[in-house]
């Protein structure tokens, strides 16, 4: 018997069933395998409604290249809040990567999102090199 097998390019992947089915949000399937260096767009609140039908509040990130915007669990919250404050106006511009780790959910093992904060956001006060013509913070060599 073959370790191999039959590649057909008509069969739907993990990514075209999330794509299809999925939800309004980055999930990890989005992200697979890579890690991603991205910025934080802007943060929202918005309300979920878990299994149980309870409501809770949670934080919303629109980030740099991403059409779908992520759901910060305690986790990454904590992460935010460590490296950045706890004022989420000043996480908007701050430089993060995102990837994929395998966390417990609800007593299983499931593959979750993760980020690390890579760059505070620019400050507002005074000139920066941010400021300066043709200057990208996305292609800074900051190691992830």
């Amino acid at each position: 018997m073959s370790d191999f097998e039959d590649y057909d390019p008509d069969t739907p992947t993990e990514a075209d069933l999330d794509q299809a089915y999925g939800s309004k949000y980055l999930s990890a399937a989005g992200v697979g395998d890579r890690k991603i260096k991205t910025a934080i767009k802007k943060i929202r609140k918005e309300e979920f409604r878990g299994n149980d039908g309870t409501k809770q509040m949670k934080f919303v990130l629109h980030l740099e290249n991403f059409d779908r915007p992520m759901v910060i669990n305690a986790t990454n919250m904590q992460t935010l809040v460590e490296a950045l404050g706890r004022v989420p106006a000043k996480w908007v511009g701050a430089v993060i990567g995102v990837y994929v780790e395998n966390v417990t959910f609800g007593g299983k093992r499931v593959a979750g999102l993760r980020l690390r904060v890579l760059a505070a956001a620019p400050t507002k006060s005074g000139p920066s090199s941010a400021d300066e013509p043709g200057h990208d913070d996305m292609n800074d060599d900051i190691p992830f």
